[in-house]
C-alpha cells in the first residue's frame, strides 16, 4: 500500500487537497468487492436448539438456522409459498413454512442471518412417557435452489 502526502503551496489550496481526498476514499469505500460473497444456492447451518427436552403442549422448541445467499432471493411475498421445510423424524414427509422477503424482490445482493423456527406443542405419538426426535432442515429460495439438509440433536419429548 501506498501512502502520499498533498501539499498544498497555498491556504486557499486545503479544501481541494480535502476535497480530492474525501473523493477518492468515496470510491475506496463503495468498492462493491467488499462484501460478502456467498453462492446464489442458500447455504444453511444450525446455530441451535432452544432445549434437549421439551414437556408435551407446555413447551415450545426454538431451532435457530444460520443462512447465506448470494443473490437474497430467500422468502416470497406470497404466503401460501413455502420457503423452509422442517420434518420431524417420526413422519415421513416434510412441512413447508412461510418466510416472507428477506431483500426486496428484484435485488440480487448477498444476504446472511439467523432464521428462528418455534414450535409450541410438541407432543408423544404413543403411550410411553417420553419418545426422542430429530428434526431435517432445508431451504429453498426463489429461483428454486435448495441447500442441503442439516440434522438437529436428538430432542427429547415428556409427557407432563
Amino acid at each position: 500500500m501506498a501512502f502520499f502526502t498533498l501539499r498544498p503551496t497555498c491556504p486557499s489550496q486545503w479544501w481541494i487537497s480535502g476535497a480530492f481526498i474525501l473523493f477518492c476514499l468515496s470510491f475506496w469505500a463503495c468498492n462493491k468487492q467488499d462484501g460478502p460473497t456467498f453462492p446464489k444456492t442458500p447455504k444453511i447451518s444450525l446455530k441451535g436448539i432452544s432445549h434437549d427436552t421439551i414437556r408435551e403442549y407446555e413447551d415450545v422448541l426454538t431451532i435457530s438456522i444460520n443462512y447465506e445467499d448470494g443473490d437474497g432471493d430467500i422468502g416470497f411475498a406470497d404466503p401460501d409459498m413455502n420457503s423452509i421445510f422442517i420434518r420431524d423424524s417420526r413422519l415421513t414427509k416434510f412441512d413447508g413454512f412461510y418466510v416472507g422477503t428477506i431483500a426486496p424482490e428484484g435485488s440480487s445482493v448477498p444476504i446472511q442471518g439467523t432464521l428462528h423456527v418455534e414450535f409450541p406443542s410438541l407432543f408423544l405419538f404413543g403411550s410411553a412417557d417420553q419418545e426422542s426426535t430429530r428434526f431435517f432442515v432445508y431451504l429453498r429460495d426463489r429461483a428454486g435452489n435448495v441447500s442441503d439438509t442439516l440434522e438437529t440433536p436428538r430432542v427429547w419429548i415428556v409427557r407432563d
